[in-house]
C-alpha cells in the first residue's frame, strides 16, 4: 500500500507540472493589461507609469521566465502576491478556503446520503411507482444545471417564501452564531447537491440492482438471514465501489463547480476570489487557484483507488 501510495504521488507531480504550464499560458493570453485592470479609469496613466508598474510586477519578462520565476517561488512555499491587493495568495486562500469546504461538504453529506438511500430503495422496489418517481427525479436533476437550480432556490425560498437568507456566510452586523451560518449555507449547499444526489442515486441502483443478482445473495438468503443484514453486509459493500468512483471524480468537480454558485450566493469562498482575480488579471492568484483545484482532483483520485481496499478487503495495491 505503502509503494503504490509514493508510486501514484511521483506520477502526479509531472502531471501537475503539466497542468499549471497550460493554464499559465492561458492565463496570459488573456485579452487586456493586468497592470490597466488594476488602475482606476479616474486616474490619469502614462506609458512610462504603466511599463514601471510592469517591471515591478515582472510582467516585461519573457512568458517562460514569468513561469520558471513562480514556480522557483512555488517550491519556495510562495505562492506569490496578488498584482491588485499585494496580500499574500496564501493568505488569501488560507482565510478563504474553510467557506468553501464548509459548503462542498455540506453538499457532499446531503448528496451522499440521499444518493445512496434513494437509490437503494429504488433498486429493492425495482418497476414499483416509487422506483418511476425516483427515476424521473434523477433525470432532471441530471439535467439541470446547478446555478439556474440555484436561482431557482433563491426565487423560491428566499424571495417568496422568506425562509432563508439570499446571500452571505452570516447575516450582517450579527455575530457569528451555528444556526444562522446554517441558514445560510442551506441553499447553495442544495443547489450543488441536488444535481450530484440524482448521479449518485443512478448509480447506486444500477450497481444495487447487478449485486442483487449475485449467487451469494441468493444463498444468504435461502439460509435465512434478515433482508437488512444481507443489504447492509453482502449487497452495500460490493455495491459501493462503482459508486466511490464517482464520489471521488465528483469532488473535483464539486470544488471547481462552486465557483459559479459562490456567485451566485456572495459566498465569501475561494469561488469568489476567482472570479475576481479572472476580472482583474490577477495572474498569481489565478494561478494558486488552479493549484490547489489540480492538487484537490488529484488528491480524491488517489483517496478513491485507496478507499476500494476499505470497502472491498480483497483489493490489494503492491
Amino acid at each position: 500500500m505503502l509503494a503504490y501510495f509514493i508510486r501514484r504521488l511521483l506520477i502526479n507531480i509531472p502531471l501537475l507540472v503539466g497542468i499549471t504550464i497550460i493554464v499559465f499560458v492561458l492565463a496570459s493570453l488573456m485579452p487586456g493589461d493586468a497592470v490597466l485592470a488594476m488602475i482606476s479609469s479616474d486616474t490619469p496613466v502614462t506609458d512610462d507609469m504603466i511599463k514601471m508598474r510592469q517591471g515591478e510586477l515582472g510582467l516585461d519578462l519573457p512568458l517562460h521566465e514569468q513561469y520558471l520565476r513562480w514556480m522557483g517561488n512555488i517550491i519556495q512555499g510562495n505562492l506569490g502576491y496578488s498584482f491588485v491587493s499585494a496580500e499574500s495568495v496564501s493568505k488569501m486562500i488560507v482565510s478563504r478556503i474553510p467557506a468553501t469546504l464548509e459548503l462542498m461538504g455540506v453538499s457532499l453529506s446531503i448528496s451522499i446520503i440521499l444518493g445512496l438511500t434513494l437509490g437503494t430503495i429504488s433498486a429493492l422496489k425495482q418497476y414499483s411507482w416509487m422506483d418511476y418517481g425516483f427515476t424521473v427525479f434523477g433525470f432532471i436533476g441530471i439535467s439541470i444545471p446547478d446555478f439556474f437550480l440555484g436561482m431557482v432556490l433563491v426565487f423560491v425560498f428566499a424571495l417568496k417564501l422568506k425562509w432563508f437568507p439570499t446571500s452571505g456566510f452570516i447575516t450582517a452586523g450579527e455575530e457569528f452564531s451555528l444556526a444562522d451560518n446554517l441558514r445560510h449555507v442551506f441553499l447553495p449547499a442544495l443547489a450543488l447537491a441536488l444535481v450530484r444526489t440524482a448521479v449518485f442515486m443512478r448509480y447506486t441502483r444500477a450497481s444495487v440492482l447487478e449485486v442483487l443478482g449475485n449467487d451469494y445473495v441468493r444463498t444468504a438468503r435461502a439460509k435465512g438471514l434478515l433482508q437488512n443484514v444481507i443489504i447492509l453486509r453482502h449487497v452495500m459493500r460490493n455495491a459501493l465501489i462503482p459508486v466511490i468512483t464517482i464520489i471521488g471524480v465528483n469532488l473535483g468537480v464539486l470544488f471547481a463547480g462552486s465557483v459559479i454558485i459562490e456567485t451566485i450566493f456572495q459566498w465569501p469562498g475561494i469561488g469568489m476570489m476567482f472570479i475576481n482575480a479572472v476580472t482583474g488579471r490577477d495572474s498569481p492568484v489565478i494561478m494558486g487557484y488552479v493549484l490547489l483545484t489540480s492538487m484537490i482532483v488529484l488528491a480524491s483520485n488517489l483517496l478513491t483507488d485507496l478507499a476500494y481496499s476499505l470497502v472491498d478487503p480483497r483489493i490489494r495495491y503492491e
